[in-house]
């Protein structure tokens, strides 16, 4: 009774560290490989209670060696989480260790004993008994010598806490071991039982799951946690294994790409055309097409596991196409005559003033003043001035293509920019635009006035001219022509 009291309690305890890590399971191969290692003891644990039964039944003789091969085996999986801990790969030592072991195990049937009796350090035979045990508690010595090493090399002082406190936890572990299996029953002749041996695992495994919870080497990883960070998250979050396919992703980022469609398995490619699954995005904008039309979105993607190449990638998405709007807006404003809606001045003069013209482009410039301007202002006022310079904008926007670049260069002065233009073109747009210009109807403004313009024009091979701001000059020299022959007219420099 008092050893059945001792499995369900410390029973009770083991299930508890086993389902918290479980839980909190990751890709981690330290947490994997420990969840493998309580696993074994607990099926270890459940199996000893075979020994209470005396047949020899097939049944109880199956898990009774299942029991002796999983106990036979507990040093080994704890040298592979010891592995893992210290982040050592896999070498000969750890897969001879393997295979003598299990040559070992199968040896054990060689010799003429009564099956019933697991224990082989009470054999008959004393050679076997030193040569066993030896065989079966160095892949746990190995371990705890691999901690000491870790422990002595490593710089890091929280993994020499953690080190260190595993290692008295283990020791201790083993120490309580030799005592309930082998100083108790083979020197003293008494028989404890189990009871101390689980008490010996309940330490062991303690001591090292509150080693790796005090030192936060488990990641927190449980259902709760998972659906509240991620799906239940308001910003878009997916994740992307390395084929580029969503193996997780959430309602908010279901939202932002604007389809309810998305799902586990889908390519992120098919909904962000543009993605890279080799990139680590900070705030990369991309555009992609959506049900309502085009959206701007701004990713951010960093891999789960870095050490990892292959480790599945964390792709938060932002809808940005307000903030884009929003900024573009704001740039043109900065840049643009909130009049006539033509390039300021300012933006003028940092992109083109002293900017060479491209030998392979022909470049024409018009300077356009608009007649008597200043007079309209002062009889009728800046109000009126206003109205007929925006008529005056949306008509010459009428008469050029879109390509072409209108600057308001002054109060009543403006210039286009003609590029691929030749001398002749140049003067007949020029001419449309004066025509048009001359015919608007601005009676409800201003009556009895027709507008009229000076219109200089400069062709950059046509006066061999290789500077834009030189070009504006002499086209400014040429609308000024304009103005002495008597204004409302078009004059093409040629020299």
């Amino acid at each position: 009774m008092e050893q059945f009291i001792v499995f369900a309690v410390i029973y009770g305890i083991m299930m508890f560290i086993w389902t918290f890590v479980f839980l909190n399971k990751s890709n981690d191969k330290v947490n994997q490989s420990f969840l493998c290692l309580i696993s074994l003891i607990i099926l270890w644990m459940v199996l000893s209670l075979c020994n209470n039964y005396s047949n020899s039944s097939v049944l109880v003789l199956i898990l009774k060696t299942v029991y002796w091969i999983s106990m036979m085996n507990l040093a080994l999986f704890f040298l592979l989480f010891v592995y893992r801990l210290v982040q050592k790969k896999l070498d000969t030592v750890f897969y001879c260790f393997a295979v003598v072991n299990t040559l070992t195990i199968f040896s054990r049937y060689v010799f003429p004993i009564d099956y019933q009796d697991l224990t082989f350090w009470r054999l008959s035979l004393p050679v076997v008994a030193p040569i066993m045990a030896t065989i079966f508690t160095m892949p746990a010595a190995y371990a705890l010598f691999l901690i000491i090493k870790d422990y002595f090399f490593t710089k890091d002082q929280r993994k020499k806490l953690q080190l260190s406190y595993m290692f008295w936890g283990v020791g201790v572990a083993c120490l309580v071991s030799v005592i309930s299996e082998y100083l108790l029953p083979v020197r003293f002749h008494k028989d404890a039982g189990l009871s101390l041996m689980y008490v010996a695992i309940l330490i062991f495994a303690a001591s090292i799951f509150i080693s790796i919870m005090k030192y936060k080497l488990l990641n927190m990883r449980s259902e709760y946690i998972y659906r509240k960070v991620l799906l239940n998250s308001a910003e878009g979050t997916i994740l992307i294994n390395k084929n580029r396919r969503i193996i997780c992703i959430n309602d908010a980022a279901k939202g932002i790409l604007q389809d309810n469609r998305v799902g586990i398995g889908d390519q992120i490619s098919d909904y962000i055309p543009d993605y890279a699954y080799e990139a680590n995005y900070k705030l990369h904008e991309v555009k992609i097409h959506t049900a309502g039309g085009e959206a701007c979105l701004a990713l951010t993607q960093y891999p789960i596991e870095p050490e990892d190449r292959n480790s599945a990638k964390l792709l938060t998405v932002s809808d940005v196409t307000l903030m884009r709007r929003e900024k573009d807006l704001l740039v043109e404003k900065s840049f643009t005559d909130p009049l006539t809606g033509f390039y300021n001045k300012q933006h003028f003069i940092e992109q083109y003033d002293n900017a060479p013209v491209q030998t392979d482009t022909e470049l024409s410039v018009l300077f356009i003043d608009i007649d008597d301007f200043k007079s309209i202002n002062d009889l009728y006022g800046h109000i009126v001035g206003d109205k007929i310079l925006e008529l005056f904008a949306e008509c010459v926007k009428k008469s050029i293509r879109r390509d072409s670049k209108a600057v308001r260069f002054g109060g009543d002065e403006f210039i286009i920019l003609l590029e691929h233009t030749s001398a002749d073109d140049a003067y007949q747009v020029a001419e449309r635009i004066r025509a048009n210009v001359h015919t608007l109807d601005i009676s409800q403004y201003v009556p009895d006035i027709k507008i009229s313009l000076s219109i200089g024009v400069a062709n950059s091979l046509a006066l061999g001219t290789h500077s834009v701001s030189s070009l504006i000059r002499k086209a400014d020299a040429a609308m000024y022509r304009s103005k002495s022959a008597g204004k409302n007219r078009v004059t093409a420099l040629k020299e």
